[in-house]
Order: structure tokens, then sequence, then C-alpha cells
């Protein structure tokens, strides 16, 4: 899970906001013939409760909705609580993945959706994603834009040990986060119709699964490795990211805190 809470339960108190919210909304639908207005929406959605909107969701306990307004500066202390992880020497790979968990920083994942396409209809987060029998995906983020839904499957290497090598190639840490995606992508071409299984593990039991988890559409499918710091790269190394070798995104950890920064700070215009 990667709440503290269960959100396929409500509790008495929010299952009292629904039946409120619920009252307001068919009144308005009659009083309107059938429509609501802009403000009558707002306002029925002011009225639900938060967790209605993980509760209602394909995946009620992987669902990544954040309230940059009202948390705007709890979120701006995770990010740089994050920043200073990044930058400290000793900062482990596990030391990123307890950090994100813990703090429940996962606005820092969400933020790599912007990569791949779009707008931001729906978000899911799974940490630690089973392909059984031999594989543990760090994170598996989905999204879903007008086209349907994309899987980014995210392997987080060291960020300070074995990056690149004195000539620019990659060094141990990439290399292995590229043919740990490549154990990957060749089990997903083999097995993709039985990974709805492991989704059924999470979804909620009102909604079906969409298609896009049945088929398996290698366009929807995108792979990124994170590893290293920006000190790391080399010209050659930035030639070698721009490429994506074997279609693997390579970023480092900068490249993740800049993402995040712009995410939040741009996008959600959250004041430092």
């Amino acid at each position: 899970m990667l709440y503290q809470r269960n959100y396929f339960e409500l509790s008495p108190n929010e299952i009292s906001q629904l039946d409120k919210a619920e009252k307001y909304y068919k009144k308005a639908l009659k009083k309107n013939d059938g429509g609501l207005d802009g403000a009558e929406f707002i306002r029925y959605h002011e009225m639900l409760p938060n967790a209605y909107y993980n509760y209602s969701s394909l995946f009620p306990n992987n669902h990544i909705l954040f309230d940059f307004e009202k948390h705007g500066k709890v979120i701006g202390q995770k990010l740089e609580g994050f920043a200073a992880l990044v930058e400290a020497e000793e900062t482990t790979e596990r030391d990123i993945l307890n950090y994100i968990r813990t703090t429940e920083s996962y606005f820092i994942l969400e933020s790599l959706l912007m990569d791949f396409y779009t707008g931001n209809h729906e978000a899911y987060l799974f940490r630690e994603f089973a392909l059984p029998p031999n594989y543990i995906v760090d994170f598996l983020l989905v999204g879903k834009n007008s086209g349907g839904y994309e899987f980014i499957f995210i392997e987080f290497e060291s960020p300070n040990a074995d990056i690149t090598l004195k000539d620019g190639n990659l060094g141990v840490a990439f290399r292995n986060g590229i043919k740990q995606i490549e154990d990957w992508d060749l089990w997903l071409e083999s097995n993709f119709s039985s990974l709805k299984n492991v989704f059924k593990k999470y979804k909620n039991p009102d909604v079906d699964l969409p298609e896009e988890f049945y088929e398996l559409d290698k366009t929807r499918i995108h792979y990124i490795v994170v590893a290293g710091k920006r000190k790391d790269f080399t010209p050659k190394t930035y030639r070698l990211k721009r490429k994506n070798i074997n279609g693997v995104k390579i970023l480092h950890y900068d490249n993740v805190l800049d993402q995040a920064n712009f995410y939040v700070y741009h996008r959600h215009k959250i004041q430092p």
C-alpha cells in the first residue's frame, strides 16, 4: 500500500459527507433539468470527502491525487528533503526509495508523467510491483490521457556509485538498470496477458479493468532508469542519454529533482 489508510473503505463521517453531496447533486440536476451549472459543479466537488476520489477510482490504494493548494507548504518541505538527500554523497538507492515511501512524496514520481503525455486525467503508482515469479519493479506509474492508459516502469539505481566510466560511457549502475529493464520487457512480451491477475489484486471491485490492461500495446509501455547525478554526466553520456538506449529513458537524480520542482512550483504554482 502507498498510504497509511485503506481507501477501499470510507469512514462513517466520509459516508455522511458523500450522502449529503449526492443529495445536493440530485437536487441540482432536478432543478436544472438534467445539468449542473459551473458553480453547482464546483460546489458538489467541494462537498465530496477527499477520500472519495481514491475510493471511487480504478485502484483506490494506488491513486495519486495531491491537493497542492491546500498542502503546498508541506509538499515544498518534502521536496526540500528530497533535494538534500540527492545532494548527500552517502545517499544510497535504498535511502531514496525509503524517503519517498515514508514521507509519501509520490508527487515526485507523478512529475515524471509529464515526459510521456500531456494532461492528467488519472494517475496511479505501484511500489514494488511484481512481475511473477522473478521480477520486482521499483515503481510502476500508470497514467491516463485522452488516448488511454500509459505504463511507465521505473528502476532506481545508485545515486553515487559506479555511474559512468572515465570515457563517459555508462557504468555498472546504469548497465545493471538497463539489463533489468530488458528482462522486464521480455517478460511483458511473453506474459502481459497474465498481468491482469496482478492488477486485479489492487483493483476496485466495482470498476472494470480497461482494455489496455488486457492486450499488450508496446507504444504504451515506457521504461526509465535513474542513477547518478548531473556531475557524473559528460558530453558523451548526454549523447547516449538522447539515444534512449534500447528504448530506455536514462535520467540522473538531478533530472528527477528538476522535474519535480517544475511540477510543483510551475505546473501547480505552489509558492516556495
